[in-house]
């Protein structure tokens, strides 16, 4: 029998969900060689930007916009900017940090917003429900967002809100774009529903490698919208003591009511590090399927650290549990989950969920 028609007549012979299985393996190794090769190619040209010091917000954008290659040389030191950097349909860039390099917002939280915040009992109040009317007119629907918002427009006299616009890059709808060697330092994690340090909506093949993460308003990174084929690689997530609440790093996919997200958002996280300050949502994660490989969990927390969400997949690979992690993983409406050589500080014994939906 010829051995094409061998293989043909096994796979055939699978069962179906052996059959999606085999597919989305297939898949999976298939974008991962091809963004591999797409970070190790050289840039033929790089456009090198160094600080001066000021907002460089509009000078990192429309170096982006025009060079193919941009490196950020940290040399002169850090690079501030006053809000988030949005690259829009934006295709084959590499953005990449040298020296240092590290991207920092220019607001930050400071012990007198947090004292401000305990003096109101921000922390007593709910994150689910009880929102209102701020006075600028914008609807909240949840009471601490509510009144974290509303502090913060009186601190600042600011009902346009500017602070909520202090996060680092935002990809929207881009394709084949890779950042790697960049430290990224937010203002400070509150629930003010601000922005992420780097965000992705409606955006494929992207490489994010050896990144630093830490104190993002709203995320460290979140993934949303139809993104799709997002590979993380040697990355570390952390909060300091600039972060008051909200904790919550990595999320990918907003909402169990978005029926396009599904078949999309595959995200890989390869050797990377959730360390100390990260609450929860490492990640939590709706509809995709989400691969873990060699990463670790370094915190203390007492939330879920893999929280899964509606309808996602996890393999879960090769990772190391911390003593401060009490519950690795939480299933809620997940499609299925497997584990396979992980180790725990903690007791834990972890079970497999293969069924499909």
């Amino acid at each position: 029998m010829n051995k094409n028609f061998q293989y043909l007549w096994s796979f055939s012979r699978l069962s179906n969900a052996r059959k999606r299985h085999c597919v989305r393996l297939i898949e999976n190794v298939l974008i991962v060689v091809s963004l591999w090769l797409m970070a190790a190619v050289p840039a033929s040209a790089e456009y090198v930007i160094v600080s001066n010091g000021k907002d460089m917000s509009e000078t990192i954008l429309r170096a982006v916009q025009r060079h193919d290659s941009v490196v950020l040389d940290g040399k002169n030191g850090d690079f501030f900017i006053g809000n988030t950097i949005v690259l829009k349909h934006l295709s084959n860039k590499l953005i990449e940090g040298k020296n240092g390099a590290r991207i920092c917002t220019l607001f930050r939280l400071t012990p007198e917003l947090h004292a401000m915040f305990d003096s109101a009992g921000v922390k007593s109040f709910s994150t689910s429900d009880g929102g209102g009317v701020l006075s600028n007119g914008a609807r909240v629907r949840e009471h601490r967002e509510l009144v974290t918002r509303q502090l913060l427009i009186d601190k600042f006299n600011d009902p346009v809100e500017t602070f909520r616009s202090s996060g680092g890059m935002q990809l929207s709808y881009c394709r084949n774009i890779v950042v790697r060697g960049l430290s990224f330092q937010g203002p400070g994690a509150v629930d003010a529903s601000g922005n992420d340090l780097l965000g992705m909506d409606h955006s494929t093949l992207i490489w994010v490698e050896n990144c630093t993460f830490m104190d993002g308003m709203d995320g460290n990174m979140d993934i949303i919208s139809q993104s799709d084929s997002i590979f993380v690689k040697d990355c570390y997530f952390g909060y300091s003591e600039l972060s008051y609440d909200h904790k919550n790093s990595n999320l990918v996919g907003a909402s169990d009511n978005v029926a396009a997200d599904s078949g999309k958002l595959n995200v890989t996280y390869a050797n990377c590090v959730w360390g100390e300050g990260c609450a929860q949502r490492m990640p939590m994660a709706r509809y995709g399927t989400i691969t873990l490989v060699g990463c670790q969990w370094l915190c203390s927390t007492s939330h879920p650290v893999i929280d899964a969400r509606k309808n996602s997949r996890f393999i879960i690979k090769r990772c190391h549990f911390g003593k401060g992690v009490e519950i690795p993983f939480r299933g809620c409406d997940t499609a299925q989950w497997q584990w396979s050589e992980c180790t725990f500080d903690n007791f834990y014994q972890p079970s497999d969920n293969t069924n499909q939906p």
